[in-house]
């Protein structure tokens, strides 16, 4: 009886951590939303939304159409080729055709969260070739070391290539900031890359199979390929947002386009916003305040920018939803 009683306390027990569990869930889940929701609010309760609905209603459809198109085509074809060559590198297989397929359909993963869409990346490594999810994890790894480094490097750049003339009053501290998050991300960078190199020093008997192994395996050749496929797809995000914030008669030097987008997108990655709602606003408001020739344009197209990689990416990876899903029923063996 009292072993009975033993089993049903444990079981209520078991119960309430569950149901604490799957709370604690929906919280995290929410919390983004929240946070989205709350800087919405704060912004539409605090500015000029009559002026933002003028500056959106002037904005230039055929620049937006023009640089949107190919950026979100390019965007693609250069995350494929990526994902293909860390998939043969780091694990022997992958297909052209496959990846480009599994890329585009996990846009619909990305807008969740750019680790959302790299774990789907992971699950379609699984269960199409066999991959370990431990080998998986080491190619999501590799693209989001190159990608913060192509990254910092533009955002680098626009300390030290931009003239001091053409920095104006009140963008001081912003190209600064940029400057310095760019050197210490490429810092990290050189010397992930030398850590990888000399540990191919010390005895095979030290390594063990986890997701930084196969780094000590890569070439310095293979690492400036990585590192360049990323810095042109990381240019490419750079001009689309040129193109937009000309569209909408803002007009910044280009290196600033390229490398503030750069920080936009750091930020916008980090998994305290739903889809980057509310972080783009306040992020690009603040880097690019000082070009802003009238109230409203920054906003306005802060809120196209965050729209079109939303939506953009979602339909593009809806016609390769079911290729994905025929493959995933696939079970190979494993590597």
């Amino acid at each position: 009886m009292a072993g009975h009683e033993k089993t049903k306390e444990q079981g209520s027990a078991g119960s309430e951590q569950a149901g604490q569990g799957k709370a604690g869930r929906i919280i995290r889940g929410l919390a983004p939303w929240a946070v989205s929701i709350g800087i919405i609010g704060y912004i539409v309760a605090t500015g000029n939304m009559t002026q933002v609905r003028e500056e959106f209603m002037k904005g230039d459809a055929v620049i937006f159409l023009a640089v949107t198109i190919p950026f979100l085509l390019g965007l693609l074809g250069l995350e494929t080729v990526f994902l293909y060559l860390g998939f043969q590198w780091f694990a022997g297989v992958g297909r052209m055709t496959d990846l480009l397929r599994a890329r585009a359909a996990t846009y619909l993963l990305t807008v969740v969260s750019i680790f959302v869409g790299l774990g789907g990346l992971v699950v379609y490594g699984k269960r199409k070739y066999g991959v370990t999810y431990t080998r998986g994890t080491t190619v999501m790894l590799n693209e989001l070391l190159h990608e913060l480094a192509s990254q910092c490097t533009l955002a680098m750049m626009v300390g030290l290539l931009l003239p001091v003339s053409q920095i104006p009053e009140g963008a001081a501290a912003q190209v600064n900031g940029v400057k310095i998050v760019g050197m210490a991300g490429v810092g990290f960078y050189v010397f992930c890359v030398v850590l990888a190199q000399a540990s191919r020093l010390l005895p095979d008997s030290w390594r063990r199979d986890h997701v930084f192994d196969k780094f000590v395996d890569i070439e310095l050749w293979q690492y400036a390929v990585f590192y360049l496929i990323k810095l042109a797809q990381n240019i490419l995000y750079g001009l689309f947002l040129a193109g937009l914030l000309l569209a909408f008669s803002i007009k910044p030097p280009l290196i600033v386009s390229l490398g503030f987008m750069q920080v936009i997108h750091l930020t916008r990655a980090i998994p305290v916003s739903a889809f980057g709602i509310g972080v783009d606003q306040i992020a690009i408001e603040y880097l690019l305040k000082a070009w802003e020739t009238s109230p409203g344009q920054l906003l306005a197209c802060s809120m196209v920018f965050t729209f079109t990689l939303i939506a953009g990416r979602a339909l593009l990876g809806v016609p390769f939803l079911k290729g994905v899903f025929d493959d995933l029923v696939e079970r190979p063996g494993e590597m």
